[in-house]
């Protein structure tokens, strides 16, 4: 691969979730890893959170095991103290301040997460709910599926794996959408034909209606308005060996009922089956003419690049 799609050796600029909120109170820090980069999280004494990379730029030490020093970080191994902008503030020993520096990240705190964005400024936002609507963010344990994150992400657009893989059956076209804003939209309507899942999913007399929108190279969103409401969203981040790890973040508007629970069992079952696959794949870039969802969102994940 030599552009940023499925490339291995490089991390699409895009939003993570890094870490969740009440794991960081004020004077904590903890690590992060975005690929074979680490990166070190820590909520100053005035309550923001930081990231930066953990490699300090004196001997590359881990500053993920420092400690936090009013707004800024403290190396572990000799000291050195960097502000929250990533310059060297204190420097035990030195006359004058060596002149160095380390990374900082744009980051926001939603849906329950510090979401970090790699990149010196954000290309696009952080999708927003309705704000209209109180939501209540349940997240679920990560997963770890081992193929390329951007192959996970870009299989809700894959809209004929829904009818072969899934036993789907729709009533209408799916309609595709590419934004101006990194994003790539298809529309979905249908039920499954399977008269067990039919009844454990609430779709024996509804049809599912739903939207699925990649947001970037690692972020998903998806709209599920009927047999009932509810949002999801769904990140991917590579690791250390380029797997895929999940989070995923579901969305209702009220506490959660029967109706959600038989959603969230078919959800399940979609995110069950793909990963038997995906868990096997051996990727090959042969699109064709049905494939035109998954070769918008790799020239979306080309045109933001990598940091």
């Amino acid at each position: 691969m030599t552009g940023v799609f499925m490339n291995p050796g490089v991390v699409s600029q895009s939003w993570y979730p890094a870490v969740r909120s009440t794991s960081i109170p004020r004077g904590a820090v903890r690590a992060f890893d975005l690929g074979r980069r680490r990166l070190a999280v820590y909520r100053g004494q005035d309550g923001r959170v930081h990231v930066i990379d953990a490699r300090c730029p004196h001997l590359g030490a881990d500053l993920a095991q420092g400690r936090v020093a009013a707004n800024g970080i403290r190396c572990a191994f000799h000291g050195w103290t960097f502000d929250a902008n990533g310059r060297c503030c204190h420097a035990p020993g030195h006359d004058a301040l060596p002149d160095r520096q380390t990374r900082v990240y744009p980051i926001e705190e939603r849906w329950g997460f510090v979401w970090v964005f790699n990149g010196p400024t954000p290309r696009f936002e952080l999708p927003a709910s309705d704000p209209a609507v109180r939501w209540r963010a349940i997240a679920l344990r990560p997963q770890r599926v081992a193929c390329h994150p951007h192959l996970v992400l870009a299989n809700g657009l894959d809209v004929t794996h829904y009818e072969s893989l899934h036993g789907m059956r729709f009533s209408a076209p799916s309609r595709l959408t590419v934004g101006d804003r990194f994003d790539v939209s298809v529309e979905l309507r249908g039920r499954p034909q399977s008269r067990l899942w039919q009844l454990v999913s609430g779709t024996r007399s509804r049809e599912i209606v739903a939207r699925f929108t990649t947001i970037g190279g690692s972020l998903a969103w998806s709209s599920v308005r009927s047999p009932v409401r509810f949002d999801v969203v769904f990140t991917g981040r590579p690791d250390r060996e380029g797997r895929c790890i999940t989070q995923t973040i579901f969305l209702f508007p009220t506490r959660p009922g029967p109706d959600w629970l038989r959603a969230v069992a078919l959800l399940a079952t979609l995110l069950h089956d793909d990963r038997r696959v995906l868990d096997r794949i051996d990727f090959r870039p042969s699109f064709s003419d049905a494939d035109e969802p998954l070769k918008a969102f790799a020239r979306v994940v080309d045109a933001l690049g990598a940091w």
